[in-house]
């Protein structure tokens, strides 16, 4: 018998052929909620997708760790067990702890990769992939203050390289981070840790349901991207570096940046 770990992308849309298939002949899907959101997802359309065979269940961040691990290693013993995860299912490190374990206790394993927003958010922002240095999570400020995020934008920066700023969820508690949000706390961070603050002068753009129909792209100064009105989230932000002459371009006709800034850093020498 078989665990599969499967990317379902940023919407069902997106699941492939070869998921399908896979998920049509499992015994049992564990649906995974807590990871990211998922636009548009409902049981009933999965549903649709897989036929009646499977026994589906959506599983909270309880249901797939510590001991919940060993029930799911115990089904996949004798049954065909497939995890349905947000994205692709191991660019997060979330369910690593399940894929050892499985590996221990001598599972078998098939990954079914989906499509991730590391490579959606170069696609649509028309930012080169090559470009981007070392992906950040930006959490609430709560208990402690998260600097190390500001650390990683200045070391990516240095080396002239753009970073992704993925932004708080806590889906069980009903929470999932803004731009808006992220914008002022990131500033206040920064002007916390930093003796010459500078990224309200750096570009950003804001990428609200990347991969659905409400998908939202918006490029302008940093410190400006909480002035648009978004689609609810997932959402996250790309702080720019320096641009190419190629990107800058895409960010004016795909992120609608301002003309006025389109045209100052196209000819701006230093940046930011």
């Amino acid at each position: 018998m078989t665990l599969y770990f499967i990317g379902l992308g940023p919407s069902i849309e997106y699941l492939s052929l070869k998921a399908i298939r896979v998920l049509k002949n499992a015994d049992k899907i564990i649906v995974d909620t807590y990871t990211s959101l998922v636009p548009g997802f409902s049981i009933d359309y999965l549903r649709k997708v897989v036929g009646e065979k499977p026994v589906i269940v959506m599983a909270r961040r309880s249901d797939l760790e510590g001991k919940a691990i060993d029930s799911i290693i115990e089904e996949a013993l004798d049954k065909d067990i497939a995890l349905l995860v947000p994205g692709d299912p191991f660019i997060a490190t979330t369910h690593d702890a399940i894929r050892v374990e499985a590996y221990k206790r001598g599972v078998h394993i098939e990954t079914v990769y989906g499509v991730s927003v590391y490579g959606i958010a170069a696609s649509a922002s028309g930012l080169q992939a090559y470009r981007f240095g070392k992906t950040v999570t930006l959490v609430y400020p709560i208990g402690f203050k998260p600097y190390s995020v500001i650390d990683t934008i200045y070391d990516n920066l240095s080396r002239n390289l753009h970073t992704l700023l993925l932004l708080d969820l806590k889906l069980d508690k009903g929470v999932a981070m803004t731009i808006p949000e992220a914008v002022h706390i990131l500033l206040d961070l920064e002007r916390e840790y930093a003796i010459e603050p500078f990224l309200d002068k750096v570009l950003g753009i804001g990428l609200a349901r990347l991969g659905t129909s409400e998908e939202f792209v918006k490029a302008d100064r940093l410190s400006n991207l909480d002035r648009y009105g978004y689609p609810k989230p997932p959402h996250s932000i790309i702080v720019v570096a320096k641009p190419h002459p190629i990107e800058l371009d895409l960010m004016y006709y795909i992120g609608s940046l301002p003309r006025k800034l389109y045209i100052e850093y196209s000819r701006r020498k230093t940046y930011p």
